[in-house]
C-alpha cells in the first residue's frame, strides 16, 4: 500500500459533523418540520441524523432541560457528567427509560455517566453540550466546551464574573460555536410581542423600562460535615474558594445566595427580565450608562447576596431603567413605557395600555424578531430553536452577545451596590469608566487548575 507523503490539512471531525447536520437540514423548514423519510422507529430521527448530547449537571435545571428536550425527535443524550453520582444515576435511568420507550425496546443502554466533564469533552461522537452546572462553573466549562469544538446550550447567567463572560463571548465567534443562552423567555410569543411593540414604535418613544425580579433570602449557617458518599465536593467547588462542606451550601436555593458561587438573584434570576429589556430596547445593551442604587444584604448567616435592591440606570439618549426586586417597587417582569403607551410582560401574562396593543399585527414596514419553533412549552421551543440553529449554523434566538449583555447588567448592579456609589459602564470597552476599584471586581482569582 502506498504511503501518503504529501502534507495536507486534516479536517476537524467536529466541523465535518456540523456540515453533515447542516446538509441534513436542507429538507427541514422553519418552524422545524422533520420529513417522514428521515424518521425512524417511534418518531426518532435516524441515528446518523440525530444531534448527540452530553449533559453537564443534572440537578434542578438539568432535569428540567431533559424534560423539555424529550418531546423533540432529533436528539440523543449519550453522556451525563455530574459530581453527584446519585443524581447522575437517576438521570441516566430516566434517559434510558425514555429512549427505550421511544424505540419500542425493553431496554436502552446508550447513555454513560461521568464524574469529570472533561471525559465527556474528549468524546468525538458528541455534537452539543447542555451546561447546567452552578454559576461559578460557567466560565470554565463553557470555554472548554467551545474550545473542544462542540455547540453549547448554556444556562444563564453566561458567567459568574464579567471578565469570564467576555472571554466566552469572544471564543464563541472565534471557534464558530452555536451558543444558545438559557433565557427561554425569548422563545415565548408574548415576550416577543412585547419587544416587537417596543422596537417598532407602537409605544412611541420608549423612555423608561421597569424591571422586577424575585428578591433574595438569607440562610442560617450550619455546621460542617462530611459530604455524602458519591459526592465529589472538590469537583463541585471547582474554581471557587475552598470552604468546608456543609449540608446546605450546595443545595437549591442556598448556593444561589452565596457570592462565591453566584451573584444572587439580582443577576441569576434578574438576567431573564434584563434580557427582555435589552431585546426590546437594544440601547440598554449597546450604549454606555450610569448606575446607582441601594440594597439590603443579610445581617447574619451563610449568605451574602442582595435580599432586596432598587437601582436606577440612565443612558445619554434619555432612556432610563428602574430595576428592583419584585414589589420594591416594580412588579415582576419587564415593562416598556413610551410616549404613546406601555406594555408589561411576565411569565403569567401580558398587559398593555391601550389594550389594543395586544392585538397589533406587524405591518410590512416593521421588523419582526427571531421566532422560535412553535411549542406549547417555551423551554421546549427554546431547545428546538437551538437544534435548528445547530443544523443551519445560524444564530439562535438567545445568542451569546445578548446573554452576556444581560448577565453584565445584573453583575454591574451588584458591583455598584457593593461599592455604594454611582458607576459608569461602557459596554464597548467592557469596563467601568474611570474607576480602577470597580474594574478589579470584574474577575476573581480561580482555584487551580480551574482557570479559563
Amino acid at each position: 500500500m502506498r504511503r501518503e507523503t504529501v502534507c495536507r490539512h486534516v479536517e476537524n471531525p467536529r466541523h465535518s459533523r456540523r456540515r453533515f447536520l447542516a446538509g441534513a437540514a436542507a429538507a427541514i423548514a422553519s418552524p422545524l418540520i422533520i420529513p417522514a423519510s428521515a424518521l425512524g422507529r417511534g418518531g426518532q430521527l435516524a441515528p446518523s441524523e440525530r444531534i448527540t448530547i452530553g449533559m453537564f449537571g443534572v440537578g434542578n435545571r438539568g432535569s428540567s432541560s431533559l424534560g423539555a428536550m424529550f418531546p423533540l425527535p432529533d436528539h440523543q443524550v449519550v453522556a451525563i457528567a455530574d459530581c453527584r453520582r446519585d443524581r447522575a444515576l437517576l438521570a441516566q435511568e430516566r434517559v434510558q427509560n425514555f429512549y427505550a420507550q421511544r424505540l419500542g425496546s425493553e431496554s436502552y443502554r446508550g447513555c454513560q455517566i461521568y464524574n469529570d466533564f472533561r471525559d465527556v469533552l474528549a468524546r468525538d461522537d458528541i455534537d452539543a453540550i447542555w451546561g447546567c452546572v452552578p454559576d461559578h462553573w460557567h466560565g470554565v466549562t463553557y470555554s472548554r466546551v467551545i474550545e473542544a469544538g462542540k455547540d453549547l446550550y448554556g444556562e444563564k447567567p453566561v458567567t459568574r464574573w464579567i471578565a469570564d463572560g467576555i472571554q466566552v463571548r469572544d471564543a464563541v465567534r472565534r471557534y464558530g460555536c452555536v451558543f444558545q443562552t438559557g433565557t427561554q423567555q425569548r422563545s415565548d410569543p408574548k415576550f416577543r410581542h412585547a419587544c416587537e411593540l417596543a422596537r417598532n414604535g407602537y409605544l412611541g418613544r420608549v423612555h423608561t423600562i421597569h424591571v422586577g425580579a424575585p428578591g433574595g433570602r438569607s440562610y442560617p449557617a450550619v455546621p460542617p460535615c462530611d459530604p455524602p458518599a458519591g459526592f465529589d465536593y472538590d469537583m463541585w467547588t471547582g474554581p471557587a474558594p475552598w470552604i468546608p462542606f456543609d449540608s446546605q451550601r450546595c443545595e437549591w436555593l442556598a448556593m444561589y445566595m452565596i457570592s462565591h458561587y453566584c451573584a444572587g438573584f439580582i443577576t441569576n434570576w434578574g438576567v431573564h427580565h434584563l434580557d427582555i429589556a435589552g431585546w426590546g430596547c437594544p440601547e440598554a445593551f449597546e450604549k454606555p450608562f450610569e448606575i446607582q442604587g441601594t440594597g439590603v444584604l443579610p445581617s447574619e448567616g451563610m449568605t451574602d447576596t442582595w435580599i432586596s435592591w432598587e437601582m436606577e440606570l440612565q443612558w445619554a439618549g434619555g432612556l432610563k431603567m428602574s430595576y428592583s426586586n419584585s414589589g420594591n417597587p416594580n412588579q415582576q417582569g419587564c415593562k416598556f413605557a413610551g410616549d404613546e403607551g406601555w406594555v408589561h410582560v411576565n411569565r403569567s401574562g401580558i398587559w398593555a395600555e391601550p389594550a389594543s396593543l395586544l392585538d397589533v399585527k406587524l405591518a410590512g414596514r416593521d421588523q419582526p424578531l427571531h421566532a422560535s419553533p412553535e411549542h406549547g412549552n417555551p423551554y421546549t421551543a427554546h431547545t428546538a430553536d437551538f437544534f435548528r440553529s445547530m443544523r443551519t449554523r445560524q444564530d439562535p434566538v438567545s445568542p451569546v452577545e445578548a446573554g452576556h449583555a444581560a448577565s453584565t447588567l445584573g453583575n454591574v448592579a451588584d458591583i455598584a451596590l457593593r461599592l455604594g456609589r454611582k458607576l459608569q459602564w461602557d459596554p464597548g470597552q467592557d469596563r467601568f469608566v474611570g474607576d480602577d476599584e470597580a474594574n478589579t471586581m470584574l474577575s476573581r482569582a480561580a482555584r487551580s487548575p480551574w482557570t479559563i
